[in-house]
């Protein structure tokens, strides 16, 4: 879940990034860390639909729904999140979702196909990055991965485990050996805005 901590950060989930890891040893090495849909269920007003919402939400709604409601000042506040290289976030997806094997195993090209339609079904798993962090203060790399969670945490003064458990990681050989031509084009067309915004290239 988004987490909201009282040492006035706030972690902005976005899906294959990492998240799971950073989620966890924050709510194990920060007591006051507070996942949004803890507070949502203390306060009123706020429908089952927004909490159901709440494992990768936008910062955006974050700041429009939250905020408000627990008279908070978002500029108070450091907000942070990461991002990955689009194609490695494919075929991690690809890998995630053919170990729960649902909806059903896929190729990897038959997954991109059934993903990445022009105006096909727009979920977490393949929602611009970009759009899940609007106004922040940090922005993450997921390919430096240990060096940011690093500086992250002792940014905002929550102490970090020796030994970091890397959560839902997935196995399999670079990115790029999986992707023809036809699909690395797919990709990019999906992703034009993240791969513009935080240069990304294919093969890196």
């Amino acid at each position: 879940m988004t987490i909201v901590s009282t040492k006035k950060y706030v972690f902005i989930r976005v899906f294959k990034t990492g998240s799971s890891t950073v989620r966890r040893e924050l709510k194990k090495n920060d007591p006051d860390a507070t996942a949004v849909t803890a507070i949502m269920r203390e306060a009123d007003g706020f429908t089952g639909d927004g909490l159901r919402r709440t494992s990768h939400v936008k910062s955006s709604w974050i700041k429009e729904n939250i905020f408000p409601k627990m008279d908070w000042d978002w500029d108070e506040y450091f907000k942070f999140g990461f991002v990955r290289n689009p194609w490695e976030r494919e075929l991690s997806n690809y890998f995630w979702n053919n170990g729960k094997k649902t909806p059903r195993q896929y190729f990897f090209k038959e997954f991109l196909n059934h993903r990445l339609l022009k105006d096909g079904q727009i979920d977490q798993a393949n929602l611009l990055q970009c759009d899940y962090l609007t106004d922040v203060d940090y922005i993450a790399r997921f390919e430096n991965f240990e060096e940011e969670v690093k500086y992250i945490f002792n940014r905002i003064g929550v102490p970090l485990s020796q030994k970091i458990f890397h959560y839902n990681k997935t196995e399999h050989k670079p990115y790029w050996e999986y992707y023809d031509d036809a699909d690395i084009m797919k990709v990019h067309q999906w992703y034009e805005k993240d791969i513009e915004m935080y240069n990304y290239e294919f093969g890196e």
